[in-house]
């Protein structure tokens, strides 16, 4: 019947549509990732312990609220609002889609890009309802928006928007890498620093109570010694336990 070679024409182009998408999504996460590296090594900030982000880990559907970006991408039909209402809802996740190839660089948690991003660890479904995700002083909003609005626009945008943007986003991490490393790195070694700079004058008294308890033993050589003995060990002991109290 003339309908069945109808409905055959259409899955062949629905299919031929299908492997198109998937070869450009390819193509462009590649290039981007080729282009990310080259940018960040021509402004010398690519360290030998950085790792390029695979193919795999770029195109993962299942990160940074794909469903949601994927049901408000119809809005994007509307001209100009449309397309700005888009960025704006989904802007810090598109931006952390940008950046995540400088977190996988520098082998970033998902619990400190989420503490990167949103100043604490959020689902993202909380995230999506948290004002601070759409606050205008969140740098990694404003990157996002822009970057889907550069690549909303037609032809250009489909084209060259995403290459163009792996350099924007490259030139950021490069800012960041100079200003001294993202925020949550910079917090986590100042607490290491402090932990270490607060233990480090309880392990001197106790250095100090083992040379004591050592020296009593070494003049230990009789009944009355080993008194004097057992005197200076607990004369040190009952030292350190009041200098932890102290301490604490």
């Amino acid at each position: 019947v003339w309908w069945a070679w109808l409905i055959a024409v259409f899955l062949v182009l629905f299919e031929a549509g299908i492997v198109s998408v998937l070869l450009l999504s390819v193509s462009h996460s590649k290039s981007q990732r080729d282009v990310f590296t080259a940018t960040m090594k021509i402004e010398g900030v690519w360290r030998e312990d950085m790792t390029e982000q695979s193919i795999v880990d770029d195109l993962n559907p299942t990160k940074k609220a794909f469903i949601v970006r994927l049901l408000t991408f119809p809005l994007q039909i509307i001209p100009f609002v449309g397309q700005a209402m888009y960025a704006a809802i989904n802007a810090t996740f598109i931006g952390w889609d940008h950046m995540d190839r400088y977190f996988d660089a520098i082998q970033l948690s998902p619990h400190l890009q989420r503490v990167e991003i949103f100043g604490e660890e959020l689902s993202d479904c909380r995230a999506l309802c948290n004002p601070a995700t759409y606050d205008i002083d969140n740098d990694i909003a404003r990157f996002g928006f822009f970057c889907s609005i550069i690549e909303s626009i037609p032809v250009f945008g489909w084209v060259f928007g995403p290459i163009n943007n792996a350099i924007a986003a490259a030139l950021y991490a490069v800012d960041i890498e100079r200003s001294g490393g993202l925020v949550c790195l910079r917090e986590e070694n100042e607490d290491e620093e402090s932990n270490q700079e607060s233990q480090g004058p309880l392990d001197a008294l106790r250095e100090k109570g083992e040379r004591v308890m050592q020296f009593g033993e070494s003049i230990a050589t009789n009944d009355n010694d080993s008194r004097a003995t057992k005197y200076l060990k607990e004369k040190a002991k009952a030292s350190i336990i009041s200098s932890l109290s102290n301490k604490r």
